[in-house]
């Protein structure tokens, strides 16, 4: 039987397309500019990961943990969208380290992150 959605209190802890907030990603402070920002994280992360690109996006491939990390802009908001799948016990992992790359790469780019409600 078809559900209704739950209710957003902030739209920018979910992803629209997964309606996950443990897959949200890394959101940026920054609204003006934000398409030009996200193509700079983009663009820094190449250079530290192995990556396979997708259209506007890249795929990380690692074995330590092994897995896959998709990390896209969001189009409609001002944030990078990051998947990890690596199985059950590593998926966390590879997502929490993808962010946190993320996080490294923006910070020393300059853009700010924006804090978002748990």
């Amino acid at each position: 039987m078809p559900q209704a959605r739950r209710e957003k209190k902030d739209h920018l802890i979910y992803a629209d397309v997964v309606d996950s907030k443990s897959k949200a990603g890394v959101w940026m402070g920054e609204r003006a500019s934000f398409q030009e920002e996200q193509g700079r994280i983009i663009e820094a992360l190449k250079k530290r990961t192995d990556w396979v690109e997708l259209k506007g996006a890249i795929m990380v491939i690692g074995t330590d943990p092994a897995g896959i990390t998709v990390i896209a802009p969001n189009p409609t908001l001002p944030g990078v969208i990051v998947l990890a799948d690596g199985g059950s016990a590593t998926s966390a992992k590879l997502q929490a380290a993808a962010e946190e790359k993320v996080r490294e790469v923006s910070g020393e780019l300059g853009i700010a992150e924006e804090e978002t409600a748990a």
